[in-house]
C-alpha cells in the first residue's frame, strides 16, 4: 500500500463511499479509486441506521482495499460533517492581559468560548477566531502584544450531540479509526475557492442529495453557516410522484430537467413507463411541466439560503459559487442569479487533480472528497514532527482508543479517535523496523 495514501469515507444521503487519494510531490492529488454503495442509512447528514452504515463502511473499505491490491486492511480514515442540526453561533470573550498576550491566554479564551455554549445536547464542532481587539483596536494577530484588555470574536459551529454519538456508534462496529474530521463546507471551500474568493467575500452553496449548505466567506474566514435539510433527492422524489420509478425520475431530472420553466420555448412531451405496471402502461410528461415541478422544489430549498444571503453584512465581491451533485441541474446558475442579483459560477476543483486521475472525479459531486483529502494531507504534514507520521494500514485500534471520541471533537474536530501511547509506540517501532529492512534489501 502507498503509505502516503489517504482514505476518505463519505456519508452521503444516497450513497456511502470510500475514496482513496494521494497528494504527490508536485502537490497534485491523484485519486486512486472509489467504492460506493447505495444507502438510506444517513438522513440530512446524520447517521440514522447505525448497523447498516457500519456494514457499508466495512464493505466499501474492503472493496477499495482489494481493488487497489493493498495487503493491509484499511484501518484509518478521514471524514467530514455536514448535518442539518449544525449552525454558527458568534460569541465574544474578553479578558485582562496580565503582561503580554500569550498562546496560553488565547487557548484559555477559546476554551471559555466553548464552555459558554456547550450543554448536554449541544456540542461545538469548530471554533473559528474571527477578529482580535486589544483595547478596542483590531489587529490580525495579538500574540506577543501588550495592552490592558483583549477581546476575541469567535464563530462557533455548533450542533446536536446526536451527530457525534451516531458516528461513534457506527465506527465502534467497524474497528476502523477516524484520524481526522472536519466541516464539510470547509473541505468544499478548500477544493473550489481560492484565497482571493475568501478574502473579498463569497457565498458557497453545496447542493447535495439530502442537504443544501451555505457557507459565507469574508476576510479569509467562514463567517456564516447554514444547512437546509433538503437536496437533489427531494427533487427526484417529487418527479417520481408522477407515477414513474425512482430510476426514471432521476434520469428525467438529470437529462432533460431544468431549474426554470421560463426558458422553455417549445415544450416536448416525454413518454415514460409507469412504475410497477404489468401491461406496459406509460404516462406523458411535458418538459415544461417537469420544469415547473423542479422549480417549485428549488424555490423551497433555496429561499431560506437566499434570505440569509440578503441579510449578510459582508461584501460578496466574488459572488456565489455553487457545487455538489445537484448543482449540475440545467439553468441553476441563472435561477440563483435572478433571485439574488449576484454573479453565479460553478465551482471547480480541477486544478488540484493530477492529469492521470479518472475524469469522473472532476465532477462537482467529488468536490468535498477532494477537499477532504487535501485537508487531511495538510493535517498530517502539520503534525508530522509531533506524531512522526500518520499512515493507513496500522493495527486496528483498541477499545481505549475508541473511548476517546467525546474528547476529540473539541478544538476543531482534529481527531475523532486518538492513538493511545502504546499503539503509537508499536506503530513507530514497526515503521523503523520496516525502514531498516528496506535498507538491508
Amino acid at each position: 500500500m502507498n503509505n502516503k495514501a489517504i482514505v476518505y469515507v463519505d456519508f452521503g444521503g444516497s450513497h456511502i463511499s470510500a475514496i482513496a487519494g494521494v497528494v504527490q510531490d508536485n502537490h497534485a492529488l491523484k485519486i486512486l479509486g472509489e467504492q460506493s454503495r447505495p444507502s438510506d442509512d444517513v438522513k440530512n447528514g446524520i447517521v440514522k441506521k447505525i448497523t447498516g452504515a457500519a456494514f457499508k463502511v466495512n464493505e466499501t473499505t474492503k472493496l477499495l482495499q482489494n481493488s487497489l491490491k493493498w495487503k493491509d486492511r484499511i484501518s484509518v480514515v478521514s471524514l467530514s460533517i455536514n448535518a442539518k442540526t449544525m449552525r454558527h453561533h458568534t460569541i465574544s470573550i474578553e479578558k485582562q492581559i496580565p503582561n503580554i498576550v500569550t498562546d496560553k491566554l488565547l487557548k484559555d479564551m477559546e476554551a471559555e468560548s466553548l464552555e459558554e455554549v456547550k450543554t448536554s445536547d449541544i456540542m461545538v464542532f469548530s471554533s473559528i477566531p474571527l477578529a482580535y481587539y486589544i483595547d478596542e483596536k483590531r489587529m490580525d494577530s495579538p500574540l506577543g502584544q501588550k495592552g490592558e484588555m483583549l477581546r476575541v470574536d469567535y464563530n462557533l459551529i455548533i450542533g446536536n450531540n446526536q451527530v457525534k454519538e451516531a458516528l461513534e456508534r457506527t465506527f465502534e462496529r467497524t474497528g476502523i479509526a477516524v484520524n481526522y474530521i472536519h466541516l464539510g463546507i470547509e473541505a468544499i471551500a478548500t477544493a473550489v475557492l481560492d484565497k482571493k474568493d475568501k478574502e473579498v467575500g463569497c457565498a458557497l452553496i453545496n447542493l447535495g442529495a439530502t442537504t443544501t449548505t451555505l457557507g459565507v466567506y469574508c476576510e479569509g474566514k467562514l463567517q456564516e453557516f447554514f444547512v437546509m435539510p433538503f437536496g437533489g433527492l427531494n427533487i427526484t422524489k417529487d418527479i417520481q410522484e408522477l407515477g414513474i420509478s425512482f430510476k426514471n425520475a432521476e434520469i428525467l431530472k438529470c437529462k432533460i430537467g431544468t431549474a426554470m420553466q421560463e426558458p422553455i420555448d417549445e415544450p416536448l412531451n416525454i413518454r415514460i413507463p409507469k412504475e410497477n405496471s404489468d401491461d406496459n402502461d406509460s404516462i406523458v410528461i411535458s418538459t415544461s411541466f417537469l420544469a415547473t415541478i423542479i422549480e417549485a422544489r428549488l424555490d423551497e430549498i433555496l429561499s431560506p439560503l437566499i434570505e440569509k444571503i440578503d441579510m449578510i453584512p459582508y461584501p460578496l465581491n466574488s459572488g456565489i459559487i455553487i457545487t455538489g451533485g445537484a448543482s449540475k441541474l440545467k439553468n441553476l446558475s441563472e435561477f440563483i442569479q435572478e433571485k439574488t442579483g449576484f454573479q453565479v459560477r460553478m465551482g471547480s476543483h480541477a486544478e488540484w487533480l493530477s492529469d492521470d486521475t479518472d475524469p469522473k472525479f472532476y465532477e462537482p459531486e467529488y468536490a468535498q472528497a477532494v477537499g477532504s483529502i487535501l485537508m487531511t494531507n495538510d493535517f498530517y504534514e502539520l503534525n508530522k514532527e509531533e506524531k512522526r507520521k500518520t499512515a493507513i494500514g496500522i493495527k486496528i485500534p483498541g477499545k481505549k482508543l475508541l473511548s476517546a471520541l467525546s474528547k476529540s471533537f473539541k478544538n476543531g474536530m482534529e481527531s475523532l479517535f486518538k492513538y493511545d501511547d502504546l499503539e503509537q509506540e508499536q506503530y513507530e517501532t514497526k515503521e523503523i523496523e520496516e525502514g531498516e529492512e528496506a535498507k538491508e534489501a
